[in-house]
């Protein structure tokens, strides 16, 4: 809790005077591979009137901790504002899966890597799997010990899903369900969202296995017909034999009767 702690107290330095960007990105696949990104933010001009001015808000240590969790730390500037862009891909969320219920406090996912952490609550079929998702933002206002609330932040936290959410209660949604996005300043409940992604290796496997039933019947039917063309011909071949043999024991005989050989030459 260290690295939290220590980005909270300097944004409630500069809280007064100045806002604090916190935006997670959270874009999930059709193959169930997640890309997960954090950008934490403040005010350039703020941060040098107080004195505390760095071109980024983490420092090598916080760095080489979250490097070592498998996060990717990048600088962030854009409009005046500077910090940094922490990074993660993972190969499946079913690894982030649990079938238990999930309450996940999404404000600690810097110390608690999502590696380890169950973020999702699945409920598997052979087809596909249904998911659940709930996340609180309490770590922020429990180690502030301050009497700020959430509004001060400007917290947006956005998912991308291959296929339309079939709950949410999201703030606001694009690309006909598939985007949602939360504007922790106009709501204090916390996110949820339910989503659904198709199996796709099973469902390859149980093509497969039909293609394979289809081609072994259509081999068998192919050398069925082979067969019973190759008999065709020699069963009329055989026939054609049995008429000629039939034609030549129905032809006359003409036999010479051997008198009339003397007769003509006594004549």
């Amino acid at each position: 809790m260290k690295q939290l702690k220590s980005l909270i107290l300097l944004f409630i330095i500069i809280i007064v005077s100045g806002c604090v960007k916190v935006e997670t990105n959270m874009k999930i696949s059709m193959n169930k591979k997640m890309d997960f990104e954090i950008i934490m933010a403040v005010d350039k001009d703020m941060l040098e009137e107080n004195e505390i001015y760095q071109d980024e808000l983490l420092d090598d240590k916080q760095k080489e901790e979250l490097t070592n969790q498998g996060f990717e730390i990048k600088k962030y500037e854009n409009n005046n504002q500077i910090g940094n862009i922490i990074t993660k891909k993972f190969d499946s969320i079913d690894y982030l899966s649990s079938t238990e219920d999930i309450d996940y406090d999404l404000s600690s996912v810097i110390n608690d890597p999502l590696s380890t952490a169950y973020i999702f609550k699945v409920e598997k079929s052979f087809i596909k799997n249904k998911y659940t998702a709930k996340y609180d933002l309490n770590s922020i206002e429990n180690n502030t010990n301050t009497s700020y609330s959430l509004d001060i932040f400007d917290i947006i936290f956005k998912v991308s899903l291959p296929y339309k959410a079939l709950e949410n209660n999201a703030t606001s949604i694009n690309n006909k369900g598939k985007e949602l996005i939360w504007d922790m300043t106009k709501t204090s409940e916390p996110i949820e969202f339910e989503f659904e992604i198709y199996n796709i290796k099973n469902i390859v496997a149980i093509g497969l296995g039909i293609l394979i039933i289809l081609l072994i019947l259509i081999n068998r039917i192919l050398v069925f017909i082979a067969k019973s063309g190759n008999k065709e011909p020699k069963v009329k071949k055989e026939k054609k034999v049995k008429i000629k043999k039939q034609e030549n024991n129905n032809q006359p005989r003409f036999i010479m009767p051997q008198n009339m050989g003397n007769q003509n030459e006594n004549k």
